[in-house]
Order: C-alpha cells, then sequence, then structure tokens
C-alpha cells in the first residue's frame, strides 16, 4: 500500500478530512485528546509496561517475547515507512507530530496491541467474540481520533490499523508454531 499511496490525498482523504471539520466540538477533541496521549510518551510506555509486567508476573516468557516483537515492530515499520514516502499531513491539525503522514503510528500500535490483548489474556473460541468488538472499537477510535485530529489522512490510519493487526498475527502466529515445536 505505501508504494501505491501518492502523496497527495485521495479524494475520500479530503472528504473524510472535510467530515471531521464540519462535527468539531469540544466533547470529540477531548475524547481524541485522550486516544492521542494514549498512543504516545507516558501513556503508551505505561501500557506496554503494564502489559509487560503481567506477562512476566503469570512466567509466560514466550508470550512476553511475542508481545515485545510485536511492539518493537509496530513502532519500527512505521517509522520506516513514513521515511520512504515522506507523505504530507492534512494542513492545521489540532495538534503537532513530527514527520510524515503515512502510515499512522498510533493506528498502527492500537492494531497490534489490541490484538495482542485479545490474543494474550482471552481463550479461543465463543467467549472471547466480544473481545474482539472492544478490540475493534478501540483500534477504530484511535483512527478516527486520528483523523478528527487532522494528523492523518484516512488512507494512513486503514494502513497504519492493517499494518498493526498484520504485524500482531504474523508475531503470535509465529511464537504459536515456535511453542509447538520447542514443547
Amino acid at each position: 500500500m505505501a508504494v501505491l499511496v501518492p502523496a497527495e490525498p485521495l479524494a475520500v482523504d479530503r472528504r473524510w478530512s472535510e467530515a471531521m471539520r464540519d462535527v468539531e466540538s469540544a466533547l470529540l477533541e477531548h475524547i481524541a485528546l485522550v486516544f492521542n496521549a494514549l498512543g504516545r510518551g507516558l501513556g503508551w510506555a505505561l501500557s506496554l509496561v503494564a502489559i509487560g509486567a503481567a506477562l512476566l508476573l503469570a512466567r509466560r516468557r514466550l508470550a512476553f517475547i511475542a508481545f515485545a516483537v510485536a511492539e518493537c515492530a509496530a513502532w519500527l515499520i512505521p517509522s520506516l515507512l513514513k521515511a520512504l514516502t515522506g507523505r504530507p499531513r492534512p494542513p492545521d491539525g489540532l495538534v503537532h507530530p513530527v514527520g510524515s503522514s503515512f502510515p499512522s503510528g498510533h493506528t498502527t500500535y492500537a492494531g497490534a496491541t489490541y490484538v495482542a490483548l485479545v490474543l494474550l489474556f482471552t481463550e479461543p473460541g465463543r467467549r472471547r467474540r466480544p473481545w474482539w468488538t472492544v478490540a475493534t472499537l478501540g483500534i477504530v477510535g484511535m483512527a478516527w481520533s486520528r483523523t478528527y485530529l487532522q494528523v492523518h489522512w484516512l488512507s494512513d490510519v486503514v494502513a497504519g490499523a492493517l499494518l498493526g493487526i498484520g504485524i500482531a498475527l504474523l508475531v503470535f502466529g509465529s511464537a504459536q508454531l515456535l511453542g509447538r515445536h520447542s514443547a
């Protein structure tokens, strides 16, 4: 997708950005800023430490390693893609991020982390379904917040979400295979 995305926003990107401007309110801005804080700095670090600590306390070493690999990849890959694409951000953002726009690092993080949480802390089967719904809402919320704050185009957050989900599924699937072969 990074190869195909043009430097200029797509028509759907512009329409979505205009729609976000049309619904601006203090409440929505506050919600978007909460998501922004969760995806960077202290909010991001505390969430990763809490999840990692829970895995280590439960003596789930392979799960901890898979989580660490997924989170590192969810930080590194979008950073590399941003450097390669150099796509400009929407003008007049409500916060001032650094770097180019494509893909959304916040949404990549959300995709990888929410999928990891479901895989790490729920049992396969029907009881997992509600947690997939919660994960989806978290990812969509993060994606919405990035476009509401006018720091990403819609295509940036779609790509980021898909990238994060893909990273988590690949890493945890590989860890599961590795765990079966070493047992």
